[in-house]
């Protein structure tokens, strides 16, 4: 089974169109993921029309900048309204390529933390963006006991990779891997039992529009690097995939 364990599905303007062609390339699950209130709502309107899609719920770190916090404690009301109806809390995290300054930081801190009570509270795993945050948002996740987490387009030194798996989280290679050298050496090091993929999309790479259905060929790549059978790495995502989403 292969899947798009992290894509923004609302932001295609043919989402049923994306959906058919991941099928035809045997990508069978997909989970959208929201940055805002907007997004949430239009991520379980896809996840009620396809059964193969399922939806994350969550406020991003950089979407949370532009609002107020009237308009944040709106978006975690929904969340928790809505959370039966979500495979997942995300996507969550912090962003310190846009939190400049230590007030915006904290705030990113603040409420990435009401997430990691929410999916704690309801047993949901939560999906992180950590983008220039690494070290941070794995202190977080570990200071306020996340159980299921989910790496999103996570890229680490030695250490911090061996701290993140041996937490027992998941890691996402997404499609810089079929471009990048170094990605192709970096997936090497991630334990098979903590690895899953995305696309992300739709994310440009090489000018070119990330879409769900990209995941056959990232497969093929991460084989490749890994230097195992296709069939064996489709395997053990899916083992990785329900132990994280549907365990």
């Amino acid at each position: 089974m292969l899947a798009d364990s992290h894509c923004h599905l609302d932001e295609f303007e043919d989402a049923a169109a994306q959906v058919k062609k991941a099928l035809e390339k045997g990508v069978v699950e997909i989970v959208s993921n929201s940055v805002d209130l907007k997004s949430m709502e239009r991520n379980l309107e896809l996840a009620r029309r396809f059964e193969n899609v399922k939806c994350a719920l969550g406020l991003h770190p950089s979407n949370i900048l532009q609002m107020n916090l009237e308009e944040i404690e709106r978006g975690l009301e929904f969340i928790e309204k809505n959370i039966k109806n979500c495979i997942a809390v995300g996507e969550t995290g912090l962003d310190f390529k846009h939190a400049k300054t230590t007030e915006e930081k904290e705030k990113q801190k603040r409420i990435f933390i009401r997430h990691i009570e929410i999916a704690n509270k309801y047993k949901k795993p939560i999906v992180v963006h950590s983008r220039m945050a690494r070290r941070e948002c794995v202190e977080l996740l570990e200071e306020y006991s996340a159980q299921k987490v989910l790496m999103h387009w996570f890229v680490a030194s030695d250490k911090l990779l061996a701290k993140v798996t041996n937490l027992g989280y998941f890691i996402t290679i997404g499609p810089s891997v079929m471009f990048s050298k170094h990605m192709g050496e970096f997936v090497r090091k991630v334990p098979l039992q903590n690895l899953l993929l995305e696309t992300d999309a739709p994310v440009r790479y090489n000018g070119k529009v990330a879409e769900p259905c990209w995941i056959e060929k990232i497969a093929e790549t991460v084989a490749e690097c890994l230097r195992i059978d296709i069939k064996l790495l489709e395997c053990k995502l899916e083992k990785n995939f329900s132990k994280l989403f549907y365990a």
